[in-house]
């Protein structure tokens, strides 16, 4: 089966990499499929993405002809492709219908609120997921938002981010030993991050062996705890390295539409490396994190209340982690959501 993938990113971009290249990397000789992969955006501009470069009027003028290049791609390549997988684009509607024109066998995949926005974007995403043969939201909450767009429920499925756990070391920590609060993402993600950090300063101030390990935020001032506080580059290896030096790792959202549409993956992060998990309660995160078995849900007011409950009960931390462990093996490694991933595209194959 011959499948043409047409991503947002390259394998720099976090969600095209683990919702599209991980895959091909890891299992392309596993079963009859023959992969031609094509991303929307240029890996120059991905690259300035991921690291919060901003680029300039010539730069960006140039990436309207390579998106104009990789479209033309994505038209021939529906001509000739089984499946054609979407990662995320939400093309014109116009163009949509041409695409869907030439190949009905169409994948549309989505991890994020795209459909927020302007109203022309509210309008591309109910004509793709109307148009596509089969959806793929990452959680419950934004398998909704497909429905509700005009996505039949029959041809809709639930696929979460997934992680290679065993990349992934867990590793043990004794009381006495630093108490490392950590969290993981983007520059453009960080005032997350910094609408807490009066609560996670307080808390640093009371207990001085608590450390700070912030991996891909930008940064912000942290004052008296500046010495304290380490603000890490973003790669692979780094955030699988690092991650396993936390004891605690944070995912503090608004409770917005954006937020509700969002994934949840460094939670299933934090998990596959065995670490204690702090959450709002908001989308995904909901299904994610087992309330009280591998973390605790946490509102606007209580960040602080629950590190201090965590430092002062570190097997209860440590046993927080190990089933977080436990459940990210069993529901979001790559070994269960990769024949999950291969079905969907058999299915539309048939269609």
């Amino acid at each position: 089966m011959r499948v043409f993938f047409f991503t947002e990113g390259t394998a720099v971009s976090p969600a095209s990499r683990i919702r599209v290249y991980e895959y091909l990397v890891r299992y392309r000789g596993d079963g009859p499929f023959q992969a031609r992969p094509v991303s929307f955006t240029s890996g120059t501009y991905c690259r300035h993405i991921v690291a919060g470069v901003r680029d300039g009027l010539g730069l960006k003028f140039l990436e309207k002809f390579y998106q104009l290049w990789a479209v033309l791609r994505l038209v021939a390549g529906a001509i000739t492709c089984d499946v054609l997988f979407i990662q995320r684009v939400l093309l014109p509607v116009c163009l949509q219908k041409l695409v869907r024109f030439l190949n009905p066998r169409i994948v549309y995949d989505f991890d994020d609120a795209v459909y927020l926005g302007a109203r022309a974007r509210g309008a591309r995403f109910s004509s793709q997921v109307r148009l596509a043969s089969r959806v793929v939201a990452v959680s419950r909450a934004a398998k909704l938002k497909a429905l509700e767009a005009g996505s039949r429920p029959e041809k809709t499925a639930v696929l979460p981010s997934p992680v290679e756990c065993s990349a992934y070391r867990a590793i043990e920590r004794s009381a006495g030993e630093i108490f490392t609060v950590g969290w993981i993402g983007s520059p453009a993600t960080t005032f997350f991050l910094e609408e807490i950090w009066p609560e996670l300063e307080s808390f640093g101030k009371s207990f001085p062996e608590t450390r700070f390990l912030f991996i891909g935020a930008g940064l912000f001032a942290t004052g008296e705890l500046k010495t304290r506080t380490s603000f890490e580059h973003w790669s692979p290896h780094a955030e699988r390295e690092l991650l396993s030096y936390m004891d605690v790792g944070l995912m503090p959202l608004r409770d917005d539409d954006w937020c509700r549409g969002k994934g949840g993956y460094k939670l299933i992060q934090y998990m596959a490396a065995g670490v204690a998990c702090l959450a709002s309660p908001v989308g995904a995160n909901l299904e994610i994190v087992a309330d009280g078995e591998t973390g605790f849900f946490v509102r606007p007011g209580e960040w602080e209340s629950f590190l201090r409950r965590l430092i002062a009960d570190r097997p209860l931390a440590e046993n927080l982690g190990r089933r977080g462990r436990m459940r990210a093996l069993e529901l979001y490694d790559y070994s269960v959501t990769a024949p999950q991933f291969f079905a969907v595209l058999e299915e539309a194959g048939r269609s």
